[in-house]
C-alpha cells in the first residue's frame, strides 16, 4: 500500500527525511515511531501529498504519492487538527461529507460519531470539546470516505486509558476489514499491543523496520531489567563491565542493562552481587518497543537494526 524509495526532504541546510525505502502492506496495522524532529511527521505529509519531496519517489497503492488517484485512496488526521470552531461536531462532519463528495453524508457522519463514542457531543460546538474528543472527531472526518490507508499522527495523545482503548479497538477493527493503518505514538507500550509491522526512525533515516516480533527480538535478547539491594552501587560497577555495552539508570529505580554476551552476563552478574554483598529482587529479559527504540535511538543495537 505504501511503498517509497529514497524519500528525501530538506528545508534548506536541514534534512528533515533523509532517503527512506518503506514499504507497508496492505492490510496491515504498521507502527511509525521515533523521537520529535527525527521526520515522523514530515514524511507523512509527504505520503499524503501535503509536502513534496526534494528527492526520491512515494506511492500508494502503485499511485504517485499527492496524484488525485493516491489521495482518494487516503484519510489523513494530522497530529494537530483544525476545525471549524463554531460548527457542531455533526454539522462539521455532515459538512465535509458533502464537500468530499460522501452519497449520503448524514447517515455516515451518524456511523462515526457513534463508532467514536463522540454521540452525546455531536450537538455541541467543537470550540468546547476537548482535546480527546477533537482527535476523535479529526479521525471521524479521515474516515468519512471509508479510505484504502489511513494515516494517523499521534491519534491517542491527550486521551484518557478508555478513550485510548476506544480508539485502539476501532483501528484493530478497520485492518479486520482490510483497511490499510500507518500510524504514529509516542505511548510505545501500548502501540505495539495492536501493530502488525513497525518502522523506527532516527534522524530522518530508518534505524529499523519489518514485523514487530522481528525487530523486538534483534534488541531484546541482549536487554535486561535488574533490581538489586542498592541499584545505584550496582550500576557503577556494571558500567565498563566486559560483559556490558550500556547502562540506563530507570525512572522506577531499576537498572536497564544491554549485554554484549547475554550467557556471559548472567553468570557474571552473581559474582558481582556477592562481591559486593548486594541482593538480587529480580532479573527480567526486556523485549518492549520501548526499550528496543531506546536501545537503538541510544546507539545499542545499531549493528542489529
Amino acid at each position: 500500500m505504501i511503498d517509497t524509495t529514497d524519500l528525501t526532504k530538506r528545508y534548506g541546510d536541514v534534512t528533515a527525511v533523509d532517503g527512506i525505502d518503506l514499504t507497508v502492506e496492505a492490510g496491515s496495522l504498521h507502527g511509525f515511531v521515533g523521537h520529535n524532529g527525527a521526520g515522523k511527521s514530515t514524511t507523512m505529509q509527504m505520503l499524503v501529498g501535503l509536502v513534496s519531496p526534494t528527492e526520491g519517489e512515494a506511492y500508494i497503492d502503485g499511485e504517485p504519492a499527492g496524484s488525485a488517484a493516491a489521495t482518494e485512496k487516503i484519510g489523513y488526521a494530522p497530529q494537530e487538527p483544525e476545525f471549524y470552531e463554531s460548527m457542531s461536531g455533526r454539522a462539521y462532519l455532515v459538512y465535509m461529507g458533502k464537500l468530499a463528495g460522501v452519497s449520503t453524508p448524514g447517515e455516515r457522519a451518524e456511523e462515526l460519531l457513534s463508532w467514536l463514542d463522540l454521540a452525546d457531543a455531536a450537538d455541541q460546538a467543537i470550540g468546547g470539546y476537548s482535546g480527546g474528543m477533537r482527535r476523535k472527531l479529526g479521525m471521524a472526518q479521515a474516515m468519512l470516505e471509508s479510505p484504502e490507508l489511513l494515516v494517523l499522527d499521534e491519534p491517542t495523545a491527550t486521551l484518557d486509558p478508555e478513550g485510548r482503548a476506544s480508539i485502539i479497538d476501532a483501528l484493530q477493527g478497520l485492518t479486520d476489514d482490510g483497511t490499510t493503518v500507518f500510524v504514529s505514538s509516542h505511548v510505545l507500550a501500548e502501540l505495539e499491543q495492536f501493530i502488525d509491522t513497525v518502522t523506527i526512525l532516527q534522524g530522518g533515516s530508518i534505524a529499523a523496520s519489518g514485523p514487530i516480533d522481528e525487530v523486538l527480538s534483534d534488541v531484546a535478547a541482549e536487554t535486561y531489567v535488574v533490581d538489586a539491594s542498592d541499584n545505584r552501587q550496582l550500576g557503577e560497577l556494571l558500567e565498563g563491565h566486559s560483559t556490558v555495552e550500556q547502562v540506563r539508570h530507570r525512572d522506577d529505580g531499576r537498572l536497564t542493562v544491554v549485554a554484549t554476551d547475554p550467557q556471559a552476563f548472567t553468570v557474571a552478574l552473581p559474582e558481582l552481587l556477592y562481591e559486593a554483598g548486594l541482593g538480587l529482587r529480580s532479573l527480567q529479559q526486556e523485549g518492549g518497543l520501548e526499550e528496543t527504540f531506546l536501545d537503538i535511538v541510544n546507539g545499542a543495537g545499531e549493528d542489529d537494526a
